[in-house]
């Protein structure tokens, strides 16, 4: 069992999800899917580092790397990269996502 956490940046969500796709469809081709929600948090919305559940927004991934928001109140998780790699920048926004075999 294996996998690993997947961390872009870009100015858009839709800038992000679009890497976040093709991090997901090359995963695919080595095994590695998603299983968890990929979250996206935008620089604006970071207090000392730290950002409310209510204001990061989670999707639920298909295989496919197909994306679909879901409702707020379910396992808010951030990859332990994502939590040590470099804060998104105000108008910036960080995207994460785990791949896992």
């Amino acid at each position: 069992m294996g996998g690993t956490t997947i961390t872009k940046y870009g100015k858009t969500e839709e800038e992000v999800l679009a890497q976040l796709k093709k991090q997901v469809l090359l995963g695919r081709e080595v095994g590695l899917f998603p299983d968890s929600a990929a979250v996206l948090i935008k620089g604006d919305d970071l207090v000392e580092g730290e950002v409310e559940k209510t204001k990061a927004k989670l999707f639920k991934v298909s295989d496919e790397g197909e994306f679909t928001e879901t409702d707020k109140g379910r396992i808010f998780h951030v990859g332990m990269s994502a939590r040590f790699s470099k804060r998104p920048e105000p108008g910036e926004v960080l995207g994460t996502l785990h791949l896992h075999t």
